[in-house]
Formats: structure tokens, sequence, C-alpha cells
């Protein structure tokens, strides 16, 4: 059974190529993305999933306004919080996450990641 979980955007602040010099801030946007996301989740109903290793489909769905690009790796970056809540929620660890398939979404209004869950 796929579970789909459909986290918010993720903070401009936790990328890896930003914010530099703002230790704190962008440990504090880290944490908070991350109890954005768990609450999500339990909003959501994800349950915990029966299953030692899990496949995991991840669609970045840029803001609609976005004004330039992303990169794959920085985009995976930038979720690494919310995918813990994920991970959480769910009862597997994601270093047990396999395969991870990465794609690029349509933009929505405010921006989504989308993660499609299959045991």
């Amino acid at each position: 059974m796929i579970q789909n979980i459909v986290l918010p955007w993720p903070p401009t602040k936790s990328s890896l190529n930003g914010s530099q010099g703002d230790f704190r801030g962008k440990a504090e946007a880290g944490r908070q993305y991350k109890r954005t996301c768990a609450l999500e989740c339990m909003a959501q109903k994800v349950r915990p999933i029966d299953a030692k290793r899990v496949s995991v489909r991840v669609i970045f769905c840029p803001p609609a306004a976005a004004p330039r690009a992303f990169d794959w790796d920085n985009m995976a970056a930038r979720c690494k919080r919310g995918f813990d809540a994920v991970a959480d929620a769910i009862g597997v660890d994601d270093k047990h996450w396999w395969p991870v398939t990465l794609e690029k979404g349509e933009p929505v209004k405010g921006g989504a990641v989308v993660i499609e869950v299959t045991p």
C-alpha cells in the first residue's frame, strides 16, 4: 500500500548554499521545518509501516512564483529534516529508503514536497 505524504516547501535558510554566517538561524529553520513536517504527518494520519525497507519517490513541486531554478542535491539537503520527520512517522529509518527517486513536479502555490512511500 502506497502512502502519499505532502510536506511544505522547505525554508530557503536550510539550503547548503546559503545562510553562511548565520548557523543558529539555519539550525533553527531546520528544527522548525522538522516540527512542521511532523505535524503534517500527524494531520495526514501517516501510520507506521511494517517493513524493513521501503522505496520512496520524492516529487519537488516548487512554489508557483519561484524566481529561479533549483538543483536536486540541494533540494534533497534542504528537505533532510522533513525526511527525518517522515521516517519517524512511518517507523523506517531513512537509511533504509531504497531506492529513492527524485523528481521535479509542476509548480504549485506555496510549493510542496510529495513523498510516496511503498513497502
